[in-house]
């Protein structure tokens, strides 16, 4: 099934506010109740410290990450 998946996104940039607004509305009101039971989870690949951003811009670059690469500051 991975091999027929397909990927599809867009932009907002000539989205006016005011439905721009309305669609972050929409997708709270769906995700975060999601998200509070555990439904929905963010896929995370590595959590680096600040101090490393470079490491994390290398990771990114090498396109080497499957999920979001987080900067801790704490």
């Amino acid at each position: 099934m991975g091999k027929s998946l397909t990927v599809s996104s867009t932009t907002l940039r000539r989205t006016p506010l005011s439905q721009k607004v309305a669609l972050t509305q929409a997708f709270a009101e769906f995700a975060l109740p999601r998200f509070d039971r555990g439904e929905l989870r963010p896929v995370i690949d590595r959590v680096i410290q600040i101090a490393q951003a470079a490491e994390a811009h290398r990771v990114l670059e090498a396109n080497s990450n499957a999920g979001k690469v987080v900067l801790s500051v704490i």
